[in-house]
């Protein structure tokens, strides 16, 4: 079987009060390898419309899509073996929930399909995919992409990987541990 991959992150601002990074923690938290295809759609789609409803906290990110099986099932490898804890987190002092050295905080998010290819979502993402490289780093590129996620039909789906750091509101990153190397795939949306 062949395979293609969609996988996106986003890296977005943790405002005071934003339910941004509650809701995609309990999406995080409510995985479960045993979840039926339909609890999986609903724990993606709850996500989805976090995302979309913040898209104006997004301000970096990155996607990508390919339809090679050598090149999905490498980059689903690398994907799956992202960071999945709060390395390159900090704290936030204590006493000071809401203020974080004086700078804003920031968390990443992100999701990847290792897809059946010629599915129908599959043949879905690849069309929603075709991006003219101009616009490839869009705010509405990404809010577009999001939109269609509702779609994706996990019967499609291989495997997928989801994953937020920080996974405690009381870490964030800094726009300085933004500019760490590790970080240097995000790129700034228009």
């Amino acid at each position: 079987m062949e395979h293609s991959i969609f996988a996106m992150e986003v890296c977005a601002r943790m405002d005071p009060g934003s339910h941004l990074h509650r809701t995609l923690l309990e999406s995080v938290q409510g995985r479960c390898e045993r979840m039926s295809l339909n609890q999986k759609w609903h724990q993606y789609r709850r996500a989805q419309m976090a995302l979309l409803s913040s898209l104006h906290l997004v301000e970096k990110g990155c996607w990508d899509y390919f339809d090679d099986d050598a090149r999905a099932r490498k980059d689903f490898a690398m994907w799956t073996g992202g960071m999945t804890t709060e390395e390159g987190a900090r704290r936030a002092p204590s006493g000071m929930p809401d203020v974080y050295r004086g700078q804003p905080r920031y968390l990443t998010f992100t999701m990847a399909f290792l897809l059946v290819q010629g599915s129908p979502t599959d043949r879905m993402l690849h069309t929603i995919c075709n991006i003219p490289q101009a616009r490839l780093w869009h705010r509405d590129v990404f809010g577009h992409l999001l939109q269609n996620l509702g779609h994706v039909s996990f019967a499609s789906v291989a495997s997928d990987v989801i994953y937020l750091i920080p996974r405690d509101d009381g870490w964030g990153l800094t726009p300085e541990d933004l500019l760490d190397p590790k970080f240097h795939y995000l790129r700034p949306l228009v």
